[in-house]
């Protein structure tokens, strides 16, 4: 499995669809966020598997 934390959202997908990953996609704000800004991986983990969850947060 690839490691694609700190990558950008759509980039982490375009690779992890290469790997034929189904991925669910889970959303975390910050104190002083407020979802706007570029979706970046914080967190991934296996679920199912062939189901990687990531966990995204915006900056």
């Amino acid at each position: 499995m690839p490691d694609v934390i700190g990558y950008e959202l759509e980039k982490a997908l375009h690779i992890l669809n290469e790997y034929n990953f189904e991925v669910s996609i889970k959303e975390t704000f910050g104190k002083r966020d407020i979802g706007t800004g570029e979706a970046r991986v914080v967190r991934q983990r296996i679920c199912k598997h062939n189901i990687l969850q990531l966990v995204i947060a915006y900056f």
